[in-house]
């Protein structure tokens, strides 16, 4: 099944400052003993999702990836249908990038959406693509 995907790039310390800027994080819960008020204000506050405020846009977190490593363009080329495409999104990269960041149109919630380049992230373009690819 041909899908679409929106390409990212981006550098990080590591993952794991990539996914806190990339995926919602939440605070922990209030215990028991919280009241409603200090419910409420957690639930206002929760989540921070810094990626999704500086796109803004509706986002599905379940349809994003970050990838990171040596094979990230490997992994990025097995399911683009434009073989071409790779070499169009590492230019784009440049050599300091080390995260891969795809967002999948359902992750768009089938919302008309303008997808853009953010201040931590490179937008490389959207490409068609198909999952389990051999």
């Amino acid at each position: 099944m041909v899908k679409t995907v929106h390409v990212f790039t981006g550098r990080f310390t590591n993952r794991d400052a990539a996914r806190r800027y990339t995926e919602a994080q939440w605070e922990p819960e209030p215990g028991e003993s919280a009241s409603d008020e200090e419910y409420v204000a957690w639930e206002n506050r929760n989540p921070v999702w810094p990626m999704k405020i500086d796109l803004g846009v509706y986002l599905d977190g379940d349809f994003i990836e970050t990838i990171d490593g040596d094979r990230r363009y490997d992994y990025l080329k097995e399911m683009l249908l434009d073989g071409q495409a790779i070499n169009r999104i590492k230019a784009t990269a440049g050599s300091g990038s080390n995260i891969l960041v795809l967002i999948f149109d359902e992750a768009l919630g089938g919302f008309k959406s303008e997808v853009k380049s953010t201040p931590s992230l490179t937008y490389c373009g959207q490409f068609d693509c198909e999952l389990g690819r051999e």
